[in-house]
Parts: structure tokens; sequence; C-alpha cells
């Protein structure tokens, strides 16, 4: 049971998950052994060891919002379903929460308005690499907001993005390689990625995951399923003859963030919808 759930949970190492059931961090987990007792042929194949930099050992800031660090990664080898080939990565330095979207500046706009009335906060500092995407009048025209730039080839010093970064490639490329998924869903896969990690690592000196730090409470983690998992998705929305199928058939592509439902690719139309009506292989 507990491999089945490595495996519904992104592909997370087991002494994370380990660690978030012993100090109880999440709910709608309970009773699971997380023992590795064996290789995961699919972690094995995905996942490197690389250099490590020192970590921290103090807090450096005092509340959500305080310290934003953004990183860009691409161009993908594989242009997304919806069309993108970089991903853009936002980190809370307090709670290392995580945001993934698309595009920087504009997209970034949005996400600074939207964030800060959601958390009724003001954002003091973003900090990025010295990379040209970040240095446009957009971000610039963010009064009130000091943007800090890494020195030029030193991303040691945007290190909380850039192991963020590592940490949801090789979760996404696991979770990919496990049923064969096509990469042209690698922003579905980085999306699902980062919503697993932000509910699932615990803050190394806070002891509390990044969700309950920014929403005060522990997240349910029950509902979770093996990402490209085989699942039956109910016609809800068509009239159906007394004899026609009552599904469709698609594989499971994330969680939405705008209500309970699941994401999930139809392969009868193509398409990418969210839907609570399906049952899962």
């Amino acid at each position: 049971m507990g491999w089945l759930w490595h495996r519904r949970l992104a592909h997370v190492g087991m002494s994370t998950l380990k660690k978030v059931m012993k100090k109880d961090l999440v709910r709608g987990l309970k009773n699971i052994t997380f023992e590795k007792d064996k290789l995961c042929s699919t972690c094995q194949s995905s996942k490197q060891v690389a250099n490590t930099h020192p970590s921290k050992t103090f807090m450096s800031t005092s509340r959500p919002l305080e310290l934003l660090h953004m990183d860009l990664f691409g161009p993908t080898t594989y242009t997304s379903i919806g069309g993108n080939n970089y991903g853009f990565v936002i980190v809370d330095d307090f709670s290392r929460y995580t945001w993934d979207k698309t595009e920087v500046a504009h997209v970034f706009s949005k996400f600074a308005k939207r964030a800060q009335n959601k958390f009724n906060t003001s954002i003091v500092k973003i900090r990025s690499d010295n990379g040209r995407e970040f240095d446009n009048i957009t971000l610039k025209s963010f009064v009130g907001i000091k943007h800090e730039f890494s020195a030029t080839y030193t991303p040691q010093q945007n290190v909380a993005v850039e192991r963020k970064n590592r940490t949801l490639i090789t979760l996404a490329r696991s979770m990919l390689d496990e049923y064969g998924t096509s990469e042209k869903f690698w922003a579905k896969v980085i999306n699902t990625a980062c919503y697993a990690s932000n509910r699932l690592y615990p803050h190394r000196l806070l002891d509390k995951t990044p969700y309950e730090l920014l929403n005060g409470k522990k997240h349910n983690i029950s509902y979770f399923r093996v990402f490209g998992c085989k699942c039956y998705i109910y016609k809800k929305r068509q009239h159906l003859d007394k004899f026609q199928k009552r599904c469709d058939i698609g594989f499971l592509l994330g969680y939405s963030s705008k209500s309970k439902a699941y994401r999930v690719f139809n392969e009868a139309p193509g398409l990418v919808e969210e839907t609570y009506d399906m049952e899962f292989d």
C-alpha cells in the first residue's frame, strides 16, 4: 500500500512521505507504512543526484509574500498541449508555496494582484536570476515591489526556486514515465507536481507543509490518484439513448485548482476537461 501511495503522491520520496505521516502533516493518510524496501524503477530512471548547495539554518523572512523567488525554464523540446514552451515558477520564501505559470510579464501582473488580495498582504521583494526575460517594463512598473537580481552565472543566489525547479522536473519526469504519457502534457504534469509538492514537502525549519503555512490548515490528500492512470468519464452533458455507453475513456492529468474536480484527458473528443463524475482503474 505504501508503494501505491508513493505513486499516487507524484513519486515524492519515501523519506518525505514517512515524515509527513509521522508528524501528521496532512489529512486522509492513515495507517500507511512508507518503507524503501525496494527500488522504484520509475524513480530510478528519472532522478539523478546532483551537487547540492549549503542549506540555510535560519529564516530570512517573517511572513508570506515578503519575498518571492522567480525562475523561468525552457524552451522545452516539446510544445505543451496548450501551445507553450516555457515554464515560469514562483516560490514564496517564507512558506515555500509554489505557483507554476507558462508566461512571465502579464501573468505575473495578474498573479501579484490576485495573491495580495487573497492573502491580504503585500509583496515586498521579488528575486530572479539575471535573465533578460525578467528585466522588462511590465515588472519594473510594480511600484513598491523591489526587484533583486542574482549575480550573473550565480543561480545559487536564487537557490530556493532553482531547487524547486529541479524537484518539479524530476517528479514530472517520473510521472510521465510510469504510463508512457506523451511529453506534450509536460505543462499539466508540472502543474500536478507543483500541486503535490505544496501539500507534501514539509518546511525544513517550520515543520509544516507550504499549504498549511499559507492557508492555516492541513490538507486532506485522500483523493489523490496515480498520474496517467486510466479513467472512465461519465457523459454528463450529453443526451444518451438507452443502449449507448455511459462513459468515455481517458487518463488522469491532475487536479482542479478552482473546484473539487479532477483534470483528465478525454480521448473521445481529444480534450482536457475537469470533472468529478468518473471512476479510476
